[in-house]
């Protein structure tokens, strides 16, 4: 029998290694995985529950250990009094009629998470009406100290609709500066991008339909603002704190702000509230590194490639 044996080895010994031989060179010339490709999601809330993730979000600005419900002189402050309305998988900012002290109500988000570089993006409908000011932003958080500056700040939009100097069809976007510190230069501009006031000539009403707001924080310290995928500006920018020491990294803002003395100038129309600033979703992702990454921003038409 071991002798049977031995001879049958032998027999399959030269099958075997054809097979091993050809097995080696299909290896070798299957494509390997691709790694770094497109984008990963790291941050998304699409607003499908019925209330306020308070997990992802906070309803004031950080200032005042958190409690600051208003910037300079504007006429709102910020509540959870029915100031965030969710209907059909869509988050309503809802700024109401003032009160008898001339106190509007509104909404805002504020990310518990924060970002350094990547791609942000959301979905936003805007409400009509003079006096209002819509806006998504990025904004400095605590650095490793614990402390607060300003700047920097990125406005991706900003649609203040006064009726004097703002109209339904601009949308303000830019970032802010600090002499010599953060840089700022200008690297693009779309022809209907005005650099003296920062607005983008949509040539249309922009409360009329949904739109994409995006922006991308790139690490060679570029930033580029988008429009339903459309490239508006690029520029360089340095997140610094005016002295140039690093700033705290971002964290992003939606809110409805009310009045003031851009967004009142030509006074606020009543008759517009309550309005509801809505928001499909909000999404970041960053580049793919060393994982495979997705060749959009989760569902995202508008991603840069």
């Amino acid at each position: 029998m071991p002798d049977a044996l031995s001879r049958l080895h032998r027999l399959k010994a030269p099958a075997l290694a054809a097979v091993l031989a050809l097995a080696a060179v299909a290896f070798a010339g299957a494509p390997k995985p691709t790694l770094a490709q497109g984008w990963v999601i790291t941050f998304e809330d699409d607003f499908d529950g019925s209330s306020l993730d308070k997990s992802k979000w906070f309803t004031r600005y950080i200032y005042d250990n958190g409690k600051q419900d208003h910037l300079n002189d504007e006429k709102q402050r910020y509540r959870e009094s029915g100031n965030h309305v969710f209907e059909d998988g869509v988050l309503n900012l809802v700024a109401k009629k003032p009160n008898s002290s001339g106190v509007y109500t509104s909404g805002m988000i504020r990310s518990r998470q924060t970002f350094r570089y990547g791609y942000f993006e959301a979905r936003i409908k805007m409400p009509a009406g003079k006096g209002l000011w819509p806006a998504f932003w990025l904004n400095s958080d605590y650095d490793e100290n614990g402390k607060l500056s300003w700047p920097p700040e990125i406005d991706i939009m900003e649609y203040v609709q006064n009726g004097v100097t703002e109209h339904p069809f601009m949308v303000h976007s830019n970032v802010a500066l600090t002499k010599n510190v953060q840089g700022g230069e200008w690297l693009y501009r779309d022809p209907n991008f005005d650099q003296k006031w920062t607005f983008y000539n949509a040539r249309e009403d922009l409360t009329k339909d949904w739109h994409v707001y995006g922006l991308l924080w790139d690490t060679d310290d570029t930033v580029t603002a988008y429009l339903d995928g459309k490239k508006l500006w690029q520029r360089t920018y340095r997140w610094l704190y005016p002295d140039g020491r690093q700033a705290g990294p971002a964290h992003i803002l939606i809110n409805l702000a009310v009045g003031g003395k851009w967004a009142g100038a030509g006074g606020i129309d009543n008759s517009k509230f309550p309005a509801s600033l809505q928001v499909d979703y909000v999404r970041v992702c960053k580049r793919a590194t060393n994982v495979q990454g997705q060749e959009t921003c989760g569902r995202s038409e508008f991603a840069p490639k």
